[in-house]
C-alpha cells in the first residue's frame, strides 16, 4: 500500500514536471506562432501524407509550393532535395523513438509540435511547440482549432493538425498528398485488431507503424476538416493518387500545375 502511495505521488510530481516544461517551451513558442497568423492569407498549400502512393516525382514538383509534411517524411529526403516548408509531429512515441532522426534529418523546415502538456518527449531543436488537445469525441465530430495559440485539436492523424495550422496560417486552398488513409492493421469501432492483407503502410518499407491506426475516428476529424472548410470558404481537395479518403472532393495532382 505504502510503495503504490509514494509510486503515485512520484508520478504525479513528474507530470507536474512535464507540464511546467512543456508550458515553457509553449510559451517562448507564443511569438513566432503569432506571426503564422494569416501569413499566407488566400493561397494555396500542400499538405504531403506518407502514404504508400506518395512519389518521388509528385514531390520535384513541389520545390515552389508550401508543404507541411509531418512524422517520417524524412525517409524519402535521399531520393529528392525537395523539403518540407513546414515540418509537423503530435506522436508523442514517435517523436520519442525518433528524436536523433528529426534532429539530424529535418534542418530546412520549421518544426512545429503538438504537445500534451503533461508528457515527457525528448528534444526537438530548434521546434516550436503548440498544446494537443485531447478530448475524446468519437462518435461524433472533433474540434476545430480558429486558433492554434490555443491548441490544436487531436483528431487521431496528424494530417488533422496540419490542416488546422494551414487554416490559420490563412491558405484558402489545401490539397493533401499522400494521404492514403487505408492501413494494414486497423481497431475496429469497438476496439477488436482488424488486419487487412496485402497493403503497405507507408511510402517506404523502413516506416513502421507506431501505434494501431483508428480510422474510424480519423474519418470523423477529416470530415470535421470539410464542414469548418465549406462553412468558411475554404477549399480541402484530396489530390492523394488512389487510397480511401473520401471526405474531400478529388482532383488530379498533374492538373495542378
Amino acid at each position: 500500500m505504502i510503495i503504490h502511495f509514494l509510486k503515485r505521488c512520484c508520478n504525479k510530481a513528474k507530470f507536474e514536471m512535464h507540464k511546467l516544461q512543456n508550458k515553457a517551451k509553449i510559451i517562448k513558442s507564443f511569438s513566432y506562432l503569432k506571426s503564422l497568423r494569416m501569413m499566407y492569407n488566400g493561397k494555396r498549400c500542400f499538405i504531403i501524407g506518407n502514404g504508400p502512393s506518395l512519389k518521388v516525382e509528385d514531390l520535384e514538383k513541389l520545390k515552389n509550393e508550401v508543404c507541411l509534411s509531418s512524422h517520417r517524411i524524412y525517409y524519402i529526403f535521399s531520393k529528392t532535395d525537395w523539403r518540407p516548408t513546414y515540418y509537423c509531429a503530435q506522436d508523442e512515441a514517435l517523436i520519442n523513438a525518433s528524436a536523433d532522426d528529426i534532429n539530424h534529418f529535418v534542418v530546412d523546415s520549421k518544426k512545429i509540435i503538438g504537445v500534451v502538456t503533461g508528457h515527457k518527449y525528448k528534444k526537438i531543436n530548434d521546434a516550436f511547440y503548440v498544446p494537443l488537445i485531447f478530448e475524446e469525441f468519437y462518435p461524433n465530430l472533433p474540434k476545430f482549432s480558429e486558433n492554434v495559440l490555443n491548441g490544436v485539436y487531436e483528431g487521431f492523424t496528424v494530417s488533422y493538425m496540419c490542416i488546422q495550422l494551414a487554416v490559420y496560417m490563412g491558405f484558402k486552398e489545401i490539397y493533401l498528398l499522400g494521404v492514403d488513409h487505408n492501413y494494414s492493421v486497423t481497431y475496429t469501432d469497438d476496439g477488436k485488431i482488424e488486419k487487412h492483407t496485402g497493403l503497405q503502410d507507408y511510402f517506404s518499407k523502413e516506416y513502421m507503424l507506431d501505434v494501431v491506426p483508428q480510422i474510424h475516428k480519423s474519418t470523423l476529424a477529416y470530415q470535421a476538416a470539410r464542414k469548418y472548410a465549406d462553412e468558411h470558404g475554404i477549399k480541402i481537395y484530396n489530390a492523394t493518387r488512389g487510397g480511401k479518403l473520401e471526405a474531400f472532393d478529388r482532383v488530379d495532382f498533374d492538373t495542378l500545375f
